[in-house]
């Protein structure tokens, strides 16, 4: 976890699971050695444990979408794209895991609002994450640690869109621990707020 975040280390510690966290590591300490491909695989596994839709099961050229229109597709289709870069090359495309991440977790965010408000469709519809999540955590339907979790979150989807890395003491912004951390910390996050809702397919 050397090259992680300090928000991702956090997500890391209080939001995965030991078999998540496994997963990480495995891939982080060996991946540069023995290539991504088996970690990859092991991610995937680690992902359908989650639940629900996920990268897991999502066709990983995005030119085959699964889902043209609708509802799924502002939520779903992040995941094709992240699981698509995680199968290229997490390394590189770390940022855009991370961003990707994100997007879904503001669609989960914005679909959670609007079942659960009156008029909500016309409050969130364009909702940001950040304003989604403060909006959340105003209602008092979801524990704390998620909340706070959710807010973590936040700050590395900001930091995805719009900062450029000005530490001198890290070569870039994120690395392929945040981007996996990111992705499974979007991933539970989005399974938990979706089943409260009953937006989870069966």
């Amino acid at each position: 976890m050397k090259h992680a975040l300090p928000d991702t280390r956090w997500l890391y510690e209080q939001l995965l699971n030991h078999g998540q966290q496994t997963a990480v590591d495995d891939f982080a300490a060996k991946c540069p050695m023995h290539g991504q491909a088996e970690f990859v695989a092991q991610l995937w596994e680690t992902d359908a444990e989650i639940g629900g839709i996920g990268g897991y099961q999502l066709p990983k050229n995005p030119i085959q979408n699964p889902f043209p229109g609708g509802m799924e597709r502002t939520l779903y289709r992040p995941l094709q794209y992240a699981a698509s870069e995680l199968e290229r090359d997490v390394a590189h495309g770390a940022r855009y895991i991370v961003q990707y991440a994100g997007m879904h977790l503001e669609a989960v965010t914005r679909q959670y609002l609007m079942r659960s408000q009156k008029l909500g469709s016309l409050r969130h519809s364009q909702s940001t994450l950040g304003k989604a999540v403060h909006q959340i955590a105003k209602l008092r339907t979801i524990d704390e640690k998620t909340i706070q979790s959710l807010l973590v979150f936040v700050r590395l989807y900001n930091m995805s869109k719009h900062e450029v890395n000005q530490d001198e003491s890290r070569d870039r912004l994120f690395s392929a621990e945040d981007a996996l951390i990111a992705y499974l910390s979007a991933r539970i996050l989005g399974f938990r707020l979706l089943t409260e809702i009953g937006l989870v397919p069966s």
